[in-house]
């Protein structure tokens, strides 16, 4: 008996037969199940209260996010405002000080001078002392001298040397002494003006030199008084360093409290990070992406992709994307042909969250990352084009402004985005 060999039609129709068979099975049971009431309304109440209690700790969770962002911003600014105080302060003490000391070096040259002046004044009044006093000597000299001329001087004195002189030469002799009397009496006049002069030349150096001195303790009054203005302001300003060092170490404690939270919020956004990874790393589907990519959007790149280091609490992070400087509400687009592989809101920082893949580009599973988005459009499993719109720019998560921050995942690891753009 001849057995005829099935044709191919044959063969189609008998596996078509094969998965509909289950499948007419599984539609039946699942309407069966309706019909029965398989989804009871206590079900139906328990998933809406689920939804519910996801929504308020969604709610909870951005609130707090805000919070957090909020809390850290200030702590930063107090922080800042404190430092640049502490630095003028800390200027306007150092400024306080050097004149401090260059007035205390000025006290210390004007005390030397006004010793000196003093010495100088001391013996000047010395010597006017002693001028004055030989003026006093000549002076009773003179009178002595004048008292006992007088007493003897009379009309007779000149006949009496005349007639008293046994020999002209005793008579020679009697008129020189005489001669020599008068010669005399006028020499101790001509000594009395020198002293005279001299006394009063030891006056006026005297004069001179009170008014020096008078001139150097004003001049030393003065830089005490400014001196004691300076070492007062020295000390507040001392005092205000000491203040603000110490509300710093305050406030560089509350930011360094506030980085903690934030370094255990990245911590676990690397954790959420490596799943992520993990997922992109199954995902192989192809695209047909002969063109490459498109910039997400129409803004300028940003905060690049690398190592950033913390001017005020001095702590290194990595920056795993580019952020771009787009306005809140910028529509965000498909960079090229792909599948959404997650999309909405996340609890580690990035806000709304967008993962589309694109399959095999430039000889690796390439796939790109939508953060702090306002509103995401898009969902999970859906197929997208290049330049669709998936999303809008906000500033959701942990962000201090608007912008998108994007990030290019190649074969599930973290790369560059720039380099593709």
């Amino acid at each position: 008996m001849k057995v005829s060999s099935p044709t191919s039609s044959d063969v189609r129709q008998r596996r078509r037969r094969r998965w509909l068979t289950p499948l007419a099975g599984l539609v039946a049971t699942v309407s069966l199940s309706l019909v029965l009431g398989g989804i009871t309304p206590a079900a139906a109440d328990d998933l809406n209260d689920a939804r519910d209690k996801v929504r308020k700790q969604m709610v909870q969770a951005k609130k707090q996010v805000a919070a957090d962002k909020s809390a850290l911003a200030k702590a930063e600014a107090r922080l800042r405002a404190s430092e640049a105080a502490l630095t003028a302060a800390k200027a306007d003490l150092a400024d306080a000080e050097s004149k401090l000391g260059v007035a205390q070096g000025i006290d210390a040259a004007l005390l030397a001078q006004l010793q000196t002046a003093e010495a100088e004044l001391a013996a000047a009044a010395q010597v006017e002392q002693a001028a004055q006093q030989g003026v006093n000597n000549q002076r009773d000299l003179i009178g002595e001298v004048a008292r006992e001329a007088y007493q003897e001087h009379s009309g007779m004195v000149s006949i009496s040397i005349l007639l008293d002189a046994d020999t002209p030469r005793d008579l020679a002799s009697r008129m020189h002494w005489n001669d020599t009397v008068f010669d005399t009496t006028a020499a101790e006049f001509q000594r009395l003006s020198e002293l005279q002069a001299q006394a009063q030349a030891a006056r006026e150096a005297r004069q001179a030199t009170e008014e020096a001195v008078a001139a150097k303790r004003a001049e030393s009054a003065a830089n005490v008084a400014a001196t004691k203005v300076l070492a007062d302001r020295a000390a507040a300003s001392r005092a205000k360093v000491a203040s603000l060092v110490a509300e710093n170490a305050k406030l560089r404690k509350a930011a360094q409290n506030e980085l903690e939270s934030s370094k255990a919020q990245y911590e676990k956004l690397q954790r959420e990070e490596a799943k992520i990874s993990a997922k992109i790393r199954g995902e192989d589907g192809d695209y047909s992406n002969p063109n490459g990519f498109i910039k997400p959007v129409n803004a300028p790149a940003g905060s690049p992709f690398g190592m950033r280091y913390h001017p005020i609490l001095h702590y290194w992070r990595m920056h795993w994307g580019t952020d771009f400087g787009a306005a809140c509400g910028t529509p965000i687009r498909a960079m090229a042909n792909g599948k959404v592989i997650s999309a909405g809101w996340t609890t580690y920082g990035f806000g709304n969250y967008t993962i589309i893949s694109y399959g095999k580009m430039f000889g690796a599973n390439l796939s790109s990352g939508y953060a702090h988005q306002s509103k995401v459009i898009v969902h999970a499993g859906q197929k997208v084009k290049q330049g669709q719109i998936v999303g809008y720019v906000g500033t959701t998560g942990l962000s201090t402004g608007c912008h998108l921050h994007l990030q290019i995942y190649r074969n599930g690891v973290r790369v560059n985005p720039m380099r593709y753009l």
